[in-house]
């Protein structure tokens, strides 16, 4: 389990994310595409870290269905861990 948190946590973009919802609490996937730059490997980021339940997926009632991407409380522990990880091994 450890090791495929860090495999998520070295992809291009994945910290970002997870910063950027942090700051904002909901973002829509378009939002999220400028962390990482391809259609294809955001959908596959943001799929992993649902799946490990860092992220949370909703789907709005509005009239296009814009998907919105949360940050669960295991996300914002998983943040905590990586900044204190940076302070103290730079």
């Amino acid at each position: 389990m450890e090791e495929d948190i860090f495999k998520i946590l070295s992809q291009r973009g994945v910290i970002e994310i997870l910063e950027s919802l942090e700051k904002e609490e909901s973002l829509k996937y378009k939002e999220l595409e400028e962390f990482v730059g391809n259609p294809t490997t955001t959908s596959r980021r943001l799929n992993s870290l649902e799946k490990k339940g860092l992220i949370e997926r909703r789907v709005s009632s509005e009239k296009y269905r814009p998907v919105y991407y949360s940050l669960t409380d295991q996300g914002r522990k998983l943040l905590f861990m990586v900044r204190e990880i940076r302070e103290n091994y730079g």
